[in-house]
């Protein structure tokens, strides 16, 4: 194969030299003899046009053709437009500009089911798991790309599908319109088309990989015999994959290059927005997952870039819990820019959330909670949040060879758990908080003081962490939907949630193969209560509790999924999942156990604490 078509095939127009670092809105717009940066456009349609032509999307026809169609079959041209992008390399600086034709599919007149247009995509657990996986083994991730991803796929004979060319175009005859061959960007089903495609190639004997049934967009195969199996996730056109022998990796590039179009671009560095820094030496490979820029861009929307920074502080303020935040009587078109605004900024917020940001879950959720019917003082709450992200946008997670290999949950804090072989294992902590947020609270703020309690507050906030190759791989903060009539209960419920979450992942790594699934995943949680009940099936003194929560009882007792252990409570990460910490120094710490701010991770280990003996 042609090494040079396999690594980097792909040709992309610079964004360098932009002069204006905004997209144009219109290919009138990119294209206007005004614009500084005619050039540049031009030559990113032209890419994105000849890659049309190139792959037989369409075929023109003329005005006559296509009033003949519409007798015949009584479909309707569909309007297209051209969207201008310019994509940004990790450190937020223009890196390449992207011009994509695209359908206006809501003008298409067939009608579709939600089951005809379903394409799944890679969650970011799992992208953060495979991260970890390949960690573990002591590889690094690659990267690819499928070019022209979702013209690849060819319509149905009877998906007739007939375009009206972008308006503007330079490369369109007037009164001439395009009916597609292949699907195009912007079609309903022009996803699950794409999907369909890709995967009937990664499993095609040719390049040997089989198709997980717990994610379909997990692959795992061994496409040589006798050699390590190669494991890949798909996002869309883009995907991750490794293999212990790097004979299989390059097998698996030529194999799949002949099918599609493809990109390969060598060790992951840049993907949906998070960076991956790799630190790889003859003994340890560690892996560090941040989304700097992006946490830029918030402070930057902010307005808080020239603002102080206090790399020992919080997010929340003391003495004020966001449950507390009085109710303000506005106007609907007073409060109309309050929750844009807001919900504008949750978002942005979310994603770091979702990805890299573990610390700033529980804040997000609790002002998610308003973003209904918020007021200024949920603006304020989050721009104070935005001045904790200004000081402390470089944290990121890391995965390191040293640490656990197998899957370890906590309802509170990662500590060292090792098999009778001396092999890191992984493991699970969860945790929850009874009643209102400002319960215990010693010194509140006298805006607040004496008021009415929502039944809301009074509903526990349950959270729990799952480590694997000493990093974070999947956490979760909610609230419960129900108040618990004690705090061993609400403990229950979050060890009820954290299991689903330890069933979920080890039912993915039973596909995926190389684990001991024979062994239980150890959960710990701070309530010792909550731990007898679930070690034994006794009943007394919980009969309110709902026979869902026995699900956790039967994964021990029964499937022997996980175990139930104990530990203090000021050492369980999963703490800061269930409430607002007011002290600095207790969040701090516990936010040393998810993330850092060097490739180096530092866990806060206890010495008090016993070993666990636990499997995956």
């Amino acid at each position: 194969q042609n090494s040079q078509f396999l690594r980097g095939s792909a040709s992309h127009v610079s964004a360098t030299s932009l002069a204006d670092s905004n997209a144009p809105g219109s290919i009138r717009v990119a294209l206007h003899s005004d614009n500084p940066d005619k050039a540049i456009w031009h030559s990113s349609y032209e890419e994105e046009y000849t890659g049309l032509t190139s792959n037989s999307t369409f075929e023109v026809i003329s005005e006559e053709e296509y009033l003949v169609l519409c007798r015949r079959t009584g479909l309707k041209a569909i309007p297209s437009m051209v969207v201008f992008t310019v994509k940004k390399d990790s450190t937020g600086r223009p890196l390449r500009a992207k011009s994509r034709i695209v359908v206006l599919g809501n003008k298409d007149p067939a009608q579709w089911t939600k089951a005809d247009c379903y394409a799944p995509v890679a969650s970011i657990p799992v992208v953060r798991l495979f991260t970890a996986l390949a960690v573990s083994k002591k590889c690094t991730l690659k990267q690819g790309d499928c070019k022209n991803a979702f013209v690849q796929s060819t319509l149905p004979e009877n998906e007739i599908t007939i375009v009206r060319p972008p308006v503007g175009c330079p490369t369109s005859a007037p009164h001439t319109y395009w009916r597609l061959r292949k699907s195009l960007y912007g079609l309903r089903r022009a996803p699950r088309h794409w999907f369909d495609l890709v995967s009937s190639h990664l499993t095609s004997p040719e390049v040997g990989l089989k198709q997980c049934k717990n994610d379909p967009c997990v692959f795992v195969g061994s496409p040589i015999a006798g050699k390590p199996p190669l494991y890949l996730t798909i996002y869309v056109d883009d995907f991750l994959y490794f293999s212990e022998d790097p004979e299989v990796e390059r097998y698996f590039e030529s194999a799949f290059a002949q099918k599609i179009t493809v990109d390969y671009m060598g060790n992951a560095e840049f993907f949906l927005g998070i960076k991956f820094d790799w630190t790889v030496s003859s003994d340890s490979v560690n892996c560090r997952l941040s989304q700097e820029a992006y946490a830029n861009t918030i402070i930057d929307e902010l307005g808080l870039t020239s603002a102080n920074t206090n790399t020992h502080c919080s997010p929340y303020r003391a003495g004020f819990p966001i449950d507390t935040i009085p109710h303000v009587d506005m106007t609907a078109e007073e409060r109309a820019p309050i929750i844009t605004r807001v919900r504008s900024l949750l978002g942005m917020l979310n994603w770091l959330c979702i990805s890299t940001r573990p610390d700033l879950t529980t804040v997000v959720s609790l002002l998610a909670q308003y973003q209904c019917n918020p007021g200024p003082g949920h603006l304020d709450a989050i721009k104070y949040v935005g001045r904790y992200l200004k000081s402390s946008a470089d944290l990121g997670i890391v995965y390191s060879s040293n640490g656990n290999k197998s899957l370890e949950a906590f309802v509170h804090f990662p500590v060292p758990v090792n098999d009778v072989n001396g092999c890191p294992l992984p493991f699970v902590c969860c945790d929850a908080n009874w009643g209102p947020q400002d319960a215990s609270s010693r010194t509140i703020d006298p805006r607040v003081a004496g008021r009415e309690v929502s039944l809301l507050e009074t509903r526990s906030i349950c959270g729990h962490v799952l480590f694997l190759a000493s990093g974070p791989v999947l956490w979760k903060c909610h609230r419960e939907l129900r108040a618990s009539r004690s705090s061993c209960e609400a403990e229950v419920k979050a060890t009820d949630e954290c299991t689903k979450s330890v069933q979920m992942f080890r039912n993915l790594l039973s596909e995926i193969g190389g684990f001991d699934l024979t062994k239980s995943t150890p959960i710990l949680n701070d309530n010792q209560g909550a731990v007898d009940w679930c070690k034994t099936t006794s009943t007394k003194g919980m009969r309110h509790v709902n026979i869902r929560e026995n699900c956790v009882r039967e994964a021990i007792h029964e499937f022997h999924e996980i175990q139930i252990f104990h530990l203090p409570g000021k050492h369980n990460p999963s703490d800061i999942f269930t409430k607002e910490i007011k002290d600095v120094a207790t969040f701090v710490a516990l936010r040393a156990t998810l993330l850092s701010r060097s490739p180096s991770l530092q866990l806060l280990a206890n010495g008090s604490l016993s070993r666990v003996d636990g499997g995956c």
